[in-house]
């Protein structure tokens, strides 16, 4: 008895430091072991306590330690204030309620068969996939996310998306769980065929497509990582010193961008709210523009400046005036090549305004725009009127942004379309975008709001599992973040992984992608399953009370 106490607090303990650092942002290689074994040697060390009051105290106490850990990120007050601990416990308090519920429905009493596993992995899924549509929606912390540190496990997703791996996960621990109660040989080899699938069927999905892959067209990208804190790229009070003129923003992203000499670029990106003022703002005097490009390029690149019109130039008093926009436009002229930035936007006929992305071409007058479809509570938009004195004075918002309605594919050749920042994150955006017609995702980003935690890190792996979801690539251009490549399969062409490195990297994406299951059903698929699980349990249950 005192043997298995023991043995049952070192299966307990070694279970919470397994799950809780088994994240990608963490340490990956433990994603492995947790997707086998991880919540199954939780589970079994308290399997055998006799009241399940107890058993569900101990699930709530451990899954509380293990969000606290994944959600750690909620922690950087610096821009967030100590009001974000609120919502940090609150949300700490949903998940492992949730998580104490699939405990009780199968530690209240002794017997586990497989209606009871199906039914328990189709409910948490069912939890996990509702975070969605909760005010503007948690999309974070999948279980499911322990199976995609290695790319070749994560290509399961191409099939039942990121809510059906975090279905496997659970049904293959419980398969463990059963396994050791019952004692079972034949279980046992069910669990191993179960744990070793998604790596079988990773490396041969891989194989199929490979000579396919490499003989894909490849697109020439400059991706920017501007690195600016919150305080340097606005004025803030409290913060002035911190601050950086506009202008040499600009300049830092020019001299970025002709670090290396690349003749074809098809595509140049910059961060979401890459620069202070809105997309037509006109504050930059045109003199001094015109002074920067010839500095930077020469007496030869007047004739590709844009002409001094309305949207990009205005007049004050016989002075000229441009834009961000007109930065933008002057700068795909002149490398001939596609130009994305992130820009606030005011919309004056229907006095609204955007988070939005701006896309530039050569071929095209002015630029075309994508507005974000999700929007952050009180970062963007005042979810409710009694906010709205503290979003004035914490973050100077007086007003929201309006949400976009709709995906929108940019580029007649490479047909990419965008999302910013959080937005990349929902499968069910992304999947629309592939189902439009995207060739390649086109992701804006700015992670400084939560500056030096594990945000950034996480944030990028939820990237890795859209492009894996959709069978298509993937870039990111963050402020600070990871600013990466991802091809098809989600592994990393190339990233800057310092979020407060300022650079540019230039990266040959391949253009390669492919239909996969998961973009035609989307999470359908896995909700269907579950629901069938479900209604079948309780059928099942309900014949049985009969009989007795």
């Amino acid at each position: 008895m005192k043997n298995n106490f023991f043995l049952n607090i070192s299966f307990f303990v070694l279970s919470f430091v397994i799950v809780a650092f088994s994240q990608p942002a963490w340490i990956g290689e433990l994603g492995i072991i947790a997707s086998c074994i991880g919540y199954f040697l939780f589970w079994y060390s308290i399997y055998d306590i006799y009241s399940t009051k107890v058993k569900c105290t101990l699930s709530f106490i451990w899954f509380l330690a293990v969000q606290a850990i994944w959600l750690s990120w909620f922690t950087s007050t610096k821009y967030q204030g100590k009001l974000i601990f609120i919502v940090y416990a609150f949300i700490l308090l949903w998940f492992t309620l949730q998580f104490t519920f699939i405990s009780y429905i199968f530690l209240k009493d002794k017997k586990l068969d497989f209606s009871k596993i199906f039914l328990v992995a189709s409910i948490w899924t069912i939890f996990e996939w509702s975070r969605l549509f909760f005010m503007c929606g948690f999309s974070f912390n999948q279980v499911g996310i322990a199976l995609t540190h290695h790319h070749m496990a994560a290509q399961l997703a191409s099939i039942i998306g990121i809510f059906g791996l975090s279905f496997y996960v659970i049904l293959v621990n419980l398969t463990a769980l059963k396994a050791f109660i019952d004692k079972s040989f034949k279980v046992g080899i069910l669990w191993l065929i179960l744990a070793a699938f998604p790596f079988l069927y990773g490396y041969f999905h891989e194989k199929i497509y490979e000579k396919k892959f490499a003989i894909s067209d490849k697109l020439n990208v400059c991706l920017v990582q501007t690195a600016l804190l919150p305080e340097q790229k606005n004025l803030t009070k409290n913060y002035f010193d911190s601050f950086i003129s506009p202008m040499y923003q600009w300049k830092r992203i020019i001299n970025f961008i002709n670090q290396k000499t690349v003749d074809d670029l098809d595509l140049i990106v910059l961060p979401e709210a890459a620069l202070p003022f809105s997309a037509n703002d006109h504050f930059y005097p045109f003199e001094k523009v015109k002074d920067l490009f010839l500095e930077k390029f020469g007496a030869d690149i007047l004739d590709k400046l844009p002409d001094l019109k309305e949207p990009f130039a205005r007049k004050y008093d016989d002075i000229w005036y441009v834009s961000n926009s007109y930065f933008s436009k002057a700068l795909s002229t002149i490398y001939d090549s596609d130009f994305a930035i992130g820009l606030d936007d005011f919309d004056p006929k229907i006095n609204q305004s955007y988070n939005a992305a701006f896309y530039f071409s050569p071929k095209i007058e002015t630029y075309q725009r994508y507005e974000k479809q999700v929007l952050v509570p009180m970062g963007e938009y005042i979810p409710f009127a009694f906010l709205a004195n503290i979003a004035l004075k914490k973050y100077g918002i007086a007003s929201s942004f309006t949400k976009g309605k709709e995906n929108k594919i940019f580029s007649d050749k490479n047909a990419f379309s965008f999302s910013i920042c959080y937005e990349e994150t929902y499968p069910n955006i992304m999947r629309k975008a592939k189902n439009k017609g995207a060739k390649c995702f086109v992701n804006l980003t700015n992670d400084a709001y939560f500056y030096k935690s594990k945000l950034y890190k996480q944030h990028f792996h939820h990237a890795k599992i859209r492009a894996i979801e959709n069978g298509i690539p993937l870039i990111r251009s963050c402020n600070t973040g990871i600013t990466a490549g991802i091809d098809s399969f989600g592994r990393v062409i190339d990233a800057v992984y310092k979020e407060d490195k300022a650079s540019a990297i230039f990266i040959r994406i391949p253009l390669f992608s492919y239909k996969t299951f998961y973009s035609f059903w989307g999470d359908y698929l896995i909700l269907f399953f579950c629901t069938v699980f479900i209604i079948s349990h309780i059928i099942r249950s309900k014949r049985k009370d009969k009989n007795i």
